[in-house]
């Protein structure tokens, strides 16, 4: 569902962080030169103003290029164990850009405007919660990751039905990071899975049934988002025989604290954004 051009606006938020300072660092600064380039978008065509963009447009590609090569020697140094599979993602992205870039001089101002906000709000931001938390996720001790797991305000979408909800989400499953005596392990991870899968589902139904009361124009798309985190936790219930403890907190970690954060903070808020846009127009 794309925005208008003159609501198209490129911001970075606390809840891109994903706890690496440097890596954290250059996401920031590759908001910033998307913005001076939107800001220049915005202004009126004429030649200056054209070749001003381009070389902001060619500086955010270098910046990338410069970034995940950075985000790829810390994988290394790491032992990252999806390395190659993230290497593929930065070269789509990679591809992305230069098809932008060749492009430039045959393209409207608005189109370009548009094309850049698709490469930050729907790729850059989904590659950074998605696939560069799970870098951060992965070398995360799990006595840290215990302290840090759960709700935070920051990913409130501000409708108190859905925020308590999206609450109850996590509180579900943080209790799968206490503390139990090892006989107790077992019946403990399937009674908090099945919790966790029915609240889902019920959710996931108050959601849709809100959707349609507003005639939501994307439903059928969120929708499917909402069958594709079920699918994750039906995939996560199956490899249960074969993972050891602290594999299965991290791949509940990984499933609640990206999937399910990426799904609130991106695609649940488009929601509210679209009751609030329709609100004013009356």
């Amino acid at each position: 569902m794309e925005q208008k051009v003159e609501n198209i606006s490129i911001i970075w938020k606390s809840e891109y962080n994903i706890n690496n300072f440097k890596i954290d660092r250059e996401h920031q600064q590759l908001f910033s030169i998307a913005r001076e380039a939107l800001s220049i978008s915005k202004l009126k065509k004429d030649e200056e103003q054209i070749e001003k963009l381009k070389k902001t447009i060619t500086k955010l590609f270098d910046y990338v290029g410069t970034h995940f090569s950075n985000e790829q020697k810390h994988m290394e140094s790491i032992s990252y164990p999806e390395l190659e599979e993230h290497k593929l993602l930065h070269k789509n992205m990679i591809n992305m850009l230069t098809n932008l870039v060749s492009k430039l001089n045959s393209m409207e101002l608005e189109q370009i405007q548009q094309a850049l906000f698709n490469f930050i709000e729907e790729y850059f931001i989904r590659h950074i919660i998605l696939e560069d938390k799970k870098i951060e996720l992965w070398s995360t001790n799990l006595e840290d990751l215990r302290k840090s797991f759960g709700w935070k305000q920051i990913y409130s979408i501000n409708n108190p039905k859905i925020d308590a909800e999206h609450k109850m989400l996590f509180d579900i499953a943080k209790e799968a990071f206490t503390e139990v005596e090892a006989s107790e392990k077992t019946a403990k991870i399937k009674d908090i899975l099945t919790r966790l899968y029915d609240y889902m589902k019920t959710h996931f139904k108050h959601e849709e049934e809100y959707m349609q009361q507003i005639n939501y124009p994307a439903f059928k798309e969120h929708k499917k988002l909402h069958s594709e985190i079920i699918s994750k936790i039906n995939d996560f219930v199956k490899k249960l025989p074969t993972l050891n403890e602290d594999l299965f907190e991290k791949e509940l970690a990984k499933i609640i604290d990206i999937s399910l954060v990426y799904h609130i903070i991106q695609e649940d808020r488009k929601i509210i954004n679209w009751v609030k846009a329709n609100e004013n127009k009356n």
